[in-house]
């Protein structure tokens, strides 16, 4: 049985347990609850929860700064696989959070700017990692296959498509961070009020843990498909020397990446985790402590939304079920 607290306990530390539950697996967990949208729904989640920190806290700064060092430290010590960009990704999300909220506070125009701008970089982010593994050309490979279409098919704009999807792409990110930044604004009465209306529920949560299994196989499928397409463009096209560059150009990117970048990145970051955590043990205990408490509230979160089959009220109800849950419902408070 849960049992209910309107002034809930260690606000702060659940709140970071959910942003790191988030990052160590939360797109498996996504999976297994039949969320659509995970890629924009984590980038949009750790907009949601920082935002409410930001609320919860006067000392919006350091608050963020800290939880924000927290999650990375739970990453590399429960998820020490992630790629470096993960990092960076958590790092760039809570410093430019913690650096908005603590200069203008937190109002409507504040939150949905810092949405638009964590789900830009978030977008960006991969197309940046996919021209450091191919380099340039990638990109002349797709613009060359889109010429070829657009002199066979006699039509002008066709050359224009690959701009018009990077526009697209960049503008949908950026859309979905507004309404990310809009709902984080008005997010914690929701929550409350929809804490205190599941009172009347008899609450168990007896589900097991989904399993947040995450394979490497599709990333290298991506770059396999991208670097079959790219090298038969370039031999379609007569240039059988620019399709041996790219391959020779992204076999050394990935032998880079895999052999020297990640281990020495790795490396660095388990030093990181050695130091700092004693300093945060009391901190970190608390957080690795909720966590699976936290994970668990997935499955009643998901029961709770019922057979809602709109995606977008799916996800919302879901969202307001798994937060009311975490933060204002325990299992030993009784």
């Amino acid at each position: 049985m849960l049992v209910f607290n309107s002034q809930p306990k260690l606000l702060n530390a659940k709140l970071t347990a959910i942003w790191a539950v988030s990052e160590s697996g939360l797109g498996g967990l996504l999976h297994a609850a039949k969320i659509p949208f995970s890629g924009i729904f984590l980038g949009s989640f750790a907009v949601i929860i920082i935002t409410y920190l930001a609320q919860s806290n006067t000392n919006r700064f350091n608050t963020i700064i800290k939880a924000t060092l927290l999650v990375v430290l739970i990453k590399a010590m429960v998820s020490p696989h992630s790629p470096p960009m993960a990092y960076v990704a958590v790092l760039f999300q809570g410093v430019v959070g913690a650096s908005i909220y603590g200069a203008f506070g937190v109002n409507r125009l504040s939150t949905i700017s810092f949405g638009a701008i964590a789900l830009f970089e978030s977008a960006f982010q991969k197309i940046l990692t996919l021209t450091i593994v191919f380099g340039m050309g990638l990109w002349e490979s797709i613009l060359q296959f889109f010429e070829g279409m657009q002199n066979r098919l006699h039509a002008d704009w066709i050359s224009d498509v690959p701009l018009f999807f990077l526009i697209v792409y960049g503008l949908l990110y950026v859309i979905v961070g507004i309404m990310a930044g809009s709902i984080a604004f008005r997010l914690p009465k929701k929550v409350l009020n929809k804490a205190e209306h599941l009172r009347a529920l008899d609450l168990t949560n007896d589900f097991a843990k989904p399993s947040p299994k995450r394979s490497k196989r599709k990333r290298f499928m991506l770059i396999g498909g991208l670097l079959v397409f790219a090298i038969t463009v370039f031999l379609i096209s007569g240039m059988p020397n620019k399709a041996l560059y790219l391959v020779l150009r992204t076999l050394g990117a990935v032998i880079f990446f895999l052999f020297l970048f990640n281990p020495l990145f790795k490396y660095l970051i388990q030093k990181w985790v050695e130091k700092r955590k004693d300093k945060e043990k009391k901190s970190l205990d608390a957080i690795v402590e909720l966590m699976p408490i936290i994970r668990n509230n997935v499955g009643l979160a998901q029961k709770l939304v019922g057979p809602e089959r709109n995606a977008f009220k799916r996800t919302k109800h879901f969202l307001i079920n798994w937060l009311s849950l975490s933060l204002y419902y325990s299992q030993d408070d009784a």
